[in-house]
């Protein structure tokens, strides 16, 4: 079993280094985070974990839940965020533009 455990800290740490090197990029930092995930999934599968290996495993596999499921909120609210503004701006032009014809209206009744 401490085979099993150094080999998953092995790569535990690589994809530690990979989530330094993803300098950010969403894309690198999920699935270098999906792999993390499917790693402590695999190891906790194995019935010969003491009861703190697995505390440990179920703690470090909540904590890559949790990054990824921020990252794709926050995903998610940038996209409702960029929507909204390209709302706003739009109905911003319509109201000026009907501000114009307003007021182009009103000039052309008091040359009449």
């Amino acid at each position: 079993m401490t085979r099993l455990i150094n080999k998953m800290k092995m790569e535990d740490e690589k994809l530690d280094l990979e989530l330094e090197e993803s300098n950010g990029d969403p894309n690198k930092m999920k699935v270098a985070l999906e792999r993390k995930i499917n790693l402590y999934n695999r190891v906790l599968k194995e019935s010969g974990l003491d009861d703190l290996e697995r505390l440990r495993l179920e703690n470090k596999r909540e904590w890559a839940l949790c990054h990824h499921l921020i990252m794709a909120i926050g995903k998610e609210t940038s996209k409702k965020i960029a929507d909204l503004t390209r709302r706003v701006s739009r109905l911003e032009k319509t109201g000026q533009n009907q501000i114009t014809v307003f007021e182009n209206m009103q000039k052309n009744a008091l040359k009449t």
